[in-house]
């Protein structure tokens, strides 16, 4: 079950991750941010697992500067994870895009570890799976699944490839097991704390930065955002996931708050998830150019929310639920100056820079 960690280079393990994290720092320090999507290489509209392919770069000629992944299903020893990408080729694309410029971070949508039921299967979890309590062993056993897996990432030196593992997303909502109705904050903090402590120390995985990131619909104020807040030992980027339709203003109020007070303790912001609430096609914004009208030219007119390390698209599943444009797309002309911008950086823009990802 437990894989020991063996045959890495720990040197140039550390390097990597140093490499992440300045370049990370690198890019919040500018009036730029590296632009992610998540499961770009492994589909797209119409679409699936075609080799050099993404939609991104169908449309603006390169990948993203952020591919995004999620590894739920990893945990039950699953093949492929729950929106049917392989194991085996996510390690291939992480790879592929760490070589070639591009920045990597991974979700967990982990499955609930009393019911095995899915991350949106809700109960009073947490609480039993803390340190000493009845079904630890079952989350510690979920953790050395994910670990073995992230342990299998490596790069051309042997080093372990640099992620940004962002888990227990959105907790100040309620729709995942671990959110904010089904446990006290003080136990949300403790699994928090656990699960670094287990992946660094115990299972040795140094290359990880940790992302923590509310939901931004919850985001009113410094300490709506702080709730559930590990400490500044266990988190590396300060992010919010937020999807919202017309309401820029409210993101960008939103935005602002993380980049103030990722300056103030010294962390990186990054808009870990975001998109059109319903997609890019829902009928209340199909008519307008979205991600230009109503993401990018509202965060041009904020210095302040401009000073992001990266924001992260969700996923393009199909028709009805993408969050970029994609070739057909009747915003695609547009995207594609969207992506020429200088405040945009994708893929081929990183390399340039000499990013993490160059070994």
């Amino acid at each position: 079950m437990r894989e020991p960690l063996t045959g890495h280079d720990e040197v140039a393990t550390d390097a990597a991750r140093t490499a992440l994290l300045q370049t990370l720092q690198s890019l919040a320090a500018q009036p730029h941010f590296a632009l992610g999507h998540e499961d770009s290489a492994a589909y797209g509209v119409g679409w699936i697992g075609e080799h050099g392919r993404s939609d991104v770069h169908s449309v603006c000629g390169s990948h993203p500067g952020v591919l995004g992944w999620d590894a739920f299903g990893i945990e039950h020893g699953d093949a492929h994870n729950g929106d049917g990408v392989p194991f085996d080729a996510m390690r291939k694309w992480i790879v592929e895009g760490y070589h070639a410029g591009s920045i990597n971070t991974i979700s967990w949508h982990a499955h609930n570890p009393i019911t095995q039921g899915n991350a949106w299967e809700t109960n009073r979890v947490i609480q039993k799976i803390l340190p000493g309590r009845e079904r630890h062993a079952d989350w510690v056993r979920y953790l050395d699944r994910l670990a073995n897996y992230l342990q299998s990432i490596r790069g051309p030196k042997r080093e372990l490839v640099p992620l940004i593992l962002r888990p227990f997303h959105e907790h100040t909502g309620s729709w995942f097991w671990w959110g904010k109705a089904h446990a006290s904050e003080a136990d949300y903090i403790a699994l928090w704390r656990f699960t670094v402590d287990y992946l660094r120390n115990e299972r040795g995985l140094s290359n990880l930065l940790f992302a923590f990131s509310p939901s931004g619909g919850d985001v009113h104020s410094e300490q709506a955002y702080l709730y559930g807040y590990p400490g500044d030992d266990y988190v590396d980027v300060l992010g919010v996931d937020h999807y919202y339709r017309l309401d820029s203003a409210r993101f960008v109020r939103v935005v602002e708050l993380v980049v103030d007070l990722a300056n103030k303790r010294g962390k990186v912001a990054a808009v870990t998830e975001f998109g059109a609430q319903g997609g890019l096609n829902d009928p209340a914004v199909s008519d307008r150019d979205w991600m230009s009208k109503s993401f990018l030219e509202p965060l041009l007119a904020s210095p302040s929310a401009l000073r992001i390390s990266y924001a992260l698209a969700w996923r393009n599943a199909r028709v009805d639920h993408c969050f970029l444009p994609y070739p057909g797309h009747p915003f695609a002309s547009q995207f594609k100056q969207f992506c020429e911008r200088p405040e945009v950086l994708l893929q081929n823009d990183l390399k340039r820079l000499s990013g993490p990802s160059n070994p």
